[in-house]
């Protein structure tokens, strides 16, 4: 019996919803992304399948700069350590190499080692160790409303408010758990979305990728760290989503106390970013 990788397509939905559920029961969200996932102009929802039956999927797209980004690998619970994982990597591969990626980008947690193993068989190196805070709607401190914060629309302005900080973030930005080089196209894109606001020499994102009605996500602060959160707690407030997510390298004692001051929880589990340059 071999397995082959195709192209998914929406029709796929039930069995690859069915295939998640058996893979990983306690992340599951193909279902509230299948419109991004299922469109393959910016890349490709890669289905596994052993003898015409899938049995495995994941998805490969690109980023604002062209750099790959693989997300989401699955597979069903009886088809799992036989190989179907490296199957899936060899197209990730190939896709790289389709468009021309600069770089490419997973996350997986830290003690994911299976995950991490065929990451780094296919020549994916460690180059981000971070803790993911939550803070819940039935959690919301009485905060007092941080005044003075405009959007940034000009991408240039944004590139200057985030230089000061950019090392503290090891020159990612993340949001949703995906992650991105800091660059001339991240910021266009940011800016694109207006999710990027300013007051003085302080910036903060407070926005979201994906699963929009599932929360909002703070991907980058600098400056005045208690302003910058009591903003996006506003924001928050005001959007009434069920919660307020904030990645920060693991290292950042500081930024961890400014968000659990407000009420974020950082659970012991930390979640990795590995990456390849071609």
């Amino acid at each position: 019996m071999s397995i082959v990788c195709r192209k998914g397509v929406i029709e796929d939905l039930p069995v690859l919803l069915d295939i998640e559920k058996h893979s990983t029961p306690k992340l599951l969200y193909l279902e509230g992304v299948q419109d991004l996932f299922f469109n393959n102009e910016d890349g490709e929802l890669i289905v596994a399948e052993e003898d015409g039956k899938p049995i495995g999927f994941a998805r490969f797209s690109t980023q604002y700069d062209g750099s790959g980004w693989l997300e989401c690998l699955r597979v069903h619970a009886d088809h799992q350590k036989k190989g179907c994982g490296a199957v899936i990597w060899k197209r990730f591969i190939e896709l790289c190499d389709i468009y021309h990626v600069p770089f490419v980008r997973m996350y997986t947690g830290l003690t994911n080692y299976a995950s991490r193993v065929l990451g780094e068989r296919n020549g994916l190196h460690v180059a981000y160790q971070t803790r993911e805070g939550t803070l819940l709607k039935d959690n919301i401190p009485a905060v007092e409303p941080a005044e003075g914060f405009v959007p940034v629309t000009d991408p240039a302005e944004c590139e200057k408010l985030f230089a000061p900080y950019a090392e503290g973030y090891h020159n990612y930005f993340c949001t949703n758990r995906t992650y991105y080089g800091l660059n001339k196209a991240l910021y266009e894109g940011l800016c694109g979305e207006g999710i990027v606001y300013r007051k003085g020499d302080s910036v903060v994102t407070v926005g979201a990728r994906f699963l929009k009605d599932q929360g909002l996500h703070i991907g980058f602060m600098g400056g005045d760290a208690d302003e910058c959160i009591r903003f996006a707690i506003e924001k928050f407030k005001a959007s009434g989503l069920p919660k307020l997510v904030c990645m920060i390298p693991s290292e950042r004692d500081d930024l961890r106390a400014a968000l659990e001051k407000y009420g974020f929880v950082f659970p012991d589990a930390q979640i990795i970013m590995l990456e390849r340059a071609f």
